[in-house]
């Protein structure tokens, strides 16, 4: 029980300097940046987009109601990842 709430002091203690201190503000600032780079890299695009197809692709074997909440899921990340701001099942909705 003592390790656990040492672990929680420390942690907390942690996040107050991140989050309170400039240097704090300055090293979550960068790290929010290099985040951000990571999340709109080609790379990782392109693995989102793959792993979405292939999400869609074993919906097929789903029962119907589960398999539609899947490809609909799917169709939004992959959406998103194409930089599509609109939300596509919204769309649909809006054009039945």
């Amino acid at each position: 029980m003592k390790l656990k709430n040492l672990l929680l002091v420390t942690g907390g203690a942690a996040i107050g300097y991140v989050l309170g201190t400039r240097a704090g503000r300055a090293r979550f600032e960068e790290l929010k940046s290099r985040a951000n780079e990571f999340v709109h890299s080609p790379k990782v695009q392109e693995s989102v987009s793959t792993v979405a197809d292939k999400v869609q692709e074993s919906a097929q074997k789903m029962p119907g109601p589960a398999a539609d909440l899947v490809k609909g899921a799917a169709e939004q990340v992959k959406h998103a990842v194409d930089g599509g701001s609109e939300n596509p099942r919204r769309a649909e909705d809006a054009g039945s």
